[in-house]
């Protein structure tokens, strides 16, 4: 388990559950805005890395042109503690 910071809370992240970090979250009670409901097509889920890595991009980011140092929560997962900054 890994420690994820996100508005002000701690929430704990299972590095290596098949569930895509926004998944985990959303079950904690995160509120997360996912308009394509994870298909990584809406960029709702966007978020800035503030410290931490993660899984390596997916083809659907790269397709996306995500700029460096933001993600798709539903498209990665973290590999250690981190603090992250939702885009929307």
């Amino acid at each position: 388990m890994v420690k994820v910071h996100l508005n002000g809370k701690d929430y704990q992240i299972d590095e290596n559950s098949g569930e895509p970090l926004m998944q985990q979250l959303k079950a904690q009670g995160a509120e997360i805005v996912a308009a394509c409901n994870g298909a990584g097509i809406c960029q709702t889920c966007a978020f800035k890395i503030i410290s931490g890595k993660f899984t390596d991009k997916t083809e659907t980011e790269e397709m996306n042109g995500m700029p460096e140092g933001q993600r798709l929560s539903c498209q990665c997962k973290p590999i250690t503690d981190a603090e992250i900054e939702l885009l929307y």
